[in-house]
């Protein structure tokens, strides 16, 4: 009788334990969330592009997010092309989790594009 009822409580145990443990499993979290995008497009002799993006997060950041998006063209068949891409992101939000710390996610996707013209041909005028 004994090991009847004994094998009759593990069973229960084990039929009840997936709903008790996600309450003991930390649950995935992330902090703030930012995303740059950007293109640029030369069509020039030279080009010189860069992109630069700054970041501030508040201590505990959780909850906020930005993305910023841009498109530079530049088309100068006889010279060069500069092009500056600055990003600036703040972030301010709770921690949700209390104490526990969470990392930023930061994404970061800029492409320049660069099309050498040939020089211009000389003109007889």
């Amino acid at each position: 009788m004994k090991s009847k009822l004994l094998s009759l409580s593990l069973f229960s145990l084990t039929a009840v334990s997936p709903f008790f443990i996600p309450s003991f499993t930390p649950s995935a979290s992330a902090g703030c969330i930012g995303v740059s995008a950007g293109t640029q497009i030369a069509i020039s002799r030279e080009a010189d592009q860069s992109t630069r993006v700054n970041r501030e997060s508040a201590p505990g950041c959780s909850g906020s997010s930005a993305v910023s998006t841009g498109t530079q063209v530049c088309v100068n068949q006889g010279g060069a092309c500069e092009q500056r891409r600055t990003v600036n992101q703040k972030f301010e939000g709770s921690n949700r989790r209390g104490f526990d710390p969470v990392k930023d996610i930061n994404v970061d996707v800029n492409v320049p594009v660069h099309v050498k013209s040939p020089r211009a041909p000389f003109s007889n005028r």
